[in-house]
């Protein structure tokens, strides 16, 4: 194999010549490359780049989940504060009147104002009644206005409505309930039939408002319908001071039909 030298030249009185191998560049080089085989100093490889975003995918894989259902749980904190501060004020409204309930909204009496809204279930239809005259709903938020500092207690965080076509005789047809109702929840009937607080064998177990919806859970329409076993979602405060996230099973024992434990069916 033949082997270019470079020879640097001699100079009249000067060291003998230095004679230096002459390496060929390789093809396609430029000055500043690093030789075949050896990482730039400040580069990444590519396989290390695929290191690095997989890494990051399964983190994110992980941590997303947990983020949300963190932002869930806090959601659902949020609501259960509203109902608290919603019952406590309706509860002082009942001790303003008298240990008497707000006025009934059933729509079973002759003279009755209230009509049920026509069509198939609903969630809370019992209760989400609608004036005969005026057509507008039965608003329970009247009765604990005077009692609270502000109506953003009727809103729930979480209150998206119901998608289109889930709930076809849904009333507020898609939209948050609170946006078309005023309230993400409900005063439950059956308190307001009974009239009084001491026809209540059982406050402990009679809820006296709830969640409309049961929203903290994947699907609420599918919870609602009991079509989906999950935990207890729906909040709730009861007739004794109470508040506690509860099970449809209870939620629909009391409301279809309209029942109170001890009681049973309320007209």
């Amino acid at each position: 194999m033949n082997t270019a030298f470079n020879v640097t030249p001699h100079e009249p009185g000067g060291a003998s010549p230095v004679v230096r191998p002459h390496r060929p560049r390789r093809r396609g080089a430029v000055p500043g490359d690093a030789p075949p085989g050896r990482r730039a100093a400040n580069g990444f490889t590519l396989m290390e780049l695929l290191v690095v975003i997989s890494i990051i995918a399964i983190l994110a894989g992980i941590l997303f989940p947990v983020f949300a259902r963190a932002r869930a749980s806090a959601l659902q904190i949020a609501c259960v504060s509203n109902v608290r501060q919603l019952g406590m004020a309706w509860m002082m409204y009942v001790q303003d009147a008298d240990e008497h309930f707000p006025p009934s909204n059933s729509p079973n009496p002759p003279n009755s104002e209230w009509a049920l809204v026509p069509g198939g279930p609903f969630p809370c239809k019992s209760c989400r009644v609608r004036h005969r005259i005026t057509g507008r709903p039965y608003d329970s938020r009247i009765f604990a206005l005077p009692y609270i500092r502000t109506d953003q207690i009727f809103h729930c965080p979480s209150d998206s409505g119901s998608p289109n076509g889930q709930v076809p005789d849904e009333p507020v047809k898609g939209m948050p309930i609170w946006k078309g109702e005023g309230s993400s929840y409900c005063l439950n009937t059956v308190v307001t039939r009974l009239g009084t607080l001491g026809a209540i064998p059982y406050p402990a177990e009679t809820y006296m408002g709830a969640e409309i919806y049961p929203w903290h859970t994947g699907n609420p329409v599918r919870y609602w319908r009991m079509e989906e076993v999950g935990p207890a979602a729906r909040v709730a405060y009861f007739c004794d001071g109470h508040v506690r996230v509860v099970a449809e099973e209870q939620i629909m024992s009391q409301c279809v039909p309209p029942s109170a434990p001890g009681v049973g069916p309320v007209p």
